[in-house]
C-alpha cells in the first residue's frame, strides 16, 4: 500500500516540477531567429530535431556522434515486439516464463523470479513505462528463443530504417556495445510515432505487473504535460549522461527530438520542448503543387504509339518554414521529343522548387507507360488495318 501511495504522489509531483521549469523560462525559444541559435543553446553534447513524416532533419548538433545510449535500447526492443505481435506471432495475452538467464538481469527490473510466468502485455508496460531489464529479456526470448536472435533482428531492424551509425548489443541497453546517434535515434522514434507503436502504454505515467505488483512510473516528464506527446524515454547513465527521446504530434508534423549527454534532468526537459515548441511554430510541411502542362503527353518517333504518358515518380512533402510558401516557385524541363523503344519509369525531364535561397526539392519526371519500337510486321499490321478501314 506505501508503494502504491509513494508511486502515486511522484506523478502527481513530476507535471508540477516540470511545470515550474517551463513556466520561469517559457517563450525563451521564441528569442531565437533560427533553430542552429537555438541548438546552441542546448547544454547537451548531441541533438536531433527530427520531422517524421516528410523525414526531414530540421536542425541538429553534432547529430552523428556516436555514442551508448543506455535504455533507449529498449525503444528497438518496443519496436521487434511490435513487429512479432502484428504479424500474429505472439499475442498480449500469451505468458511467458522467466528464464534463469533473465533472472540474472541488474539495474532497474520488476524482479521476476525463474519460472514464473508474465503476460506480453504486462512485459511491454515494463519496458515503455520503465526501463526493467528481466522484462526486456524475457521479452526477446519470447519473440524469437534467445536473446541473441532477437539482437539479430534488432539490427537488422536498425539497418532497413537507415540507422547507419547504430549498433545493438542487447535487449536491455545493459552492454556499452549499444552505440548510436542523435539521428539514429530521431529516425527510430520516428518510426514509433508514424506507425503509433505501442501508443497507449508509452503514454502510461503508472501502472502495476508482475504477481509481486511491481509499480511502475514513467521518467519521461513530458507525458501529459506537452501537447500531442507520444511518449518515449528518459534515462540516465555514469558513461552516457541524461538521455531523452520523445516525439510529439501536432498538425500535420510529428517532430522527434533527440537529447545525448546532458549535465541536468530537469534541462534535457525543458530543452526537448524548446526544440519542438520551435519546430511547431517556425516551420510546417509544404505540398509541392504539381504545373500545369507537365503531364501532357510527349510524341514518340519510330514507336508503335505516337505519344507517352508522363508521371513524377520521386515527388514528396517537404518542412519549409511557415508562411513561406507564397514564396515557393516551380520550373520544369522535359524532352521535346521520345525515340522508341521506351520502358515506364525512363526518365523524360525533372521538376524543380525553389524558394528564396535556391532549389528546395527535385523531382524526376518518368514515362508512365512502354512504347515499343516500330518493326515490319507492326507496320505491315497498321497498313493492312488502314486499307481495309477506308
Amino acid at each position: 500500500m506505501k508503494k502504491r501511495i509513494i508511486c502515486l504522489i511522484l506523478v502527481l509531483i513530476m507535471p508540477l516540477s516540470c511545470l515550474t521549469w517551463v513556466q520561469a523560462k517559457a517563450a525563451k525559444e521564441d528569442d531565437y531567429k533560427d533553430i542552429s541559435e537555438l541548438l546552441d543553446s542546448c547544454i547537451e553534447e548531441n541533438i536531433a530535431v527530427y520531422e517524421a513524416n516528410t523525414k526531414t532533419f530540421i536542425g541538429g548538433k553534432n547529430g552523428d556522434k556516436k555514442r551508448y545510449i543506455s535504455h533507449l535500447t529498449k525503444l528497438m526492443t518496443a519496436l521487434i515486439a511490435y513487429d512479432h505481435i502484428k504479424s500474429g506471432k505472439i499475442g498480449y495475452d500469451i505468458k511467458l516464463k522467466t528464464s534463469e538467464y533473465a533472472n540474472s538481469m541488474q539495474g532497474v527490473q520488476i524482479w521476476l523470479d525463474i519460472g514464473e510466468e508474465i503476460t506480453v502485455d504486462e512485459l511491454i508496460k515494463a519496458i515503455t513505462i520503465s526501463n526493467a531489464n528481466d522484462a526486456a529479456v524475457v521479452l526477446a526470448e519470447g519473440c524469437c528463443g534467445s536473446e541473441d536472435r532477437f539482437v539479430e533482428l534488432m539490427n537488422k531492424r536498425a539497418k532497413s530504417l537507415g540507422m547507419k551509425n547504430t549498433s545493438f548489443a542487447d535487449s536491455t541497453g545493459i552492454d556499452e556495445k549499444n552505440i548510436s546517434t542523435a539521428n539514429d535515434m530521431a529516425i527510430l522514434a520516428g518510426e514509433l510515432a508514424k506507425n503509433n507503436v505501442f501508443d497507449e502504454y508509452f503514454k502510461m505515467r503508472i501502472a502495476e505487473v508482475g504477481c509481486k505488483g511491481s509499480q511502475l512510473v514513467t521518467q519521461n516528464k513530458l507525458i501529459g504535460n506537452y501537447k500531442g506527446c507520444c511518449g518515449y524515454k528518459s534515462c540516465y547513465s555514469e558513461n552516457g549522461g541524461d538521455m531523452l527521446c520523445v516525439a510529439a504530434k501536432q498538425r500535420d508534423m510529428v517532430v522527434c527530438a533527440v537529447l545525448l549527454g546532458g549535465e541536468s534532468e530537469d534541462k534535457k526537459f525543458y530543452d526537448a520542448k524548446s526544440v519542438m515548441n520551435f519546430s511547431f511554430t517556425h516551420y510546417e510541411v509544404y505540398y509541392p503543387e504539381i504545373p500545369e502542362g507537365i503531364f501532357e503527353e510527349i510524341p514518340v518517333e519510330h514507336g508503335q504509339k505516337q505519344s507517352a504518358g508522363v508521371e513524377i515518380c520521386d515527388g514528396r512533402n517537404i518542412i519549409i518554414k511557415r508562411g513561406t510558401y507564397r514564396q515557393i516557385y516551380t520550373m520544369f524541363e522535359k524532352a521535346e521529343i521520345l525515340t522508341a523503344p521506351i520502358r515506364k519509369g525512363d526518365k523524360v525531364g525533372k521538376l524543380m522548387f525553389y524558394d528564396d535561397k535556391g532549389e528546395i526539392l527535385r523531382c524526376s519526371i518518368t514515362a508512365d507507360e512502354d512504347v515499343k519500337k516500330m518493326d515490319f510486321f507492326y507496320a505491315f499490321k497498321c497498313l493492312l488495318y488502314n486499307l481495309f478501314n477506308v
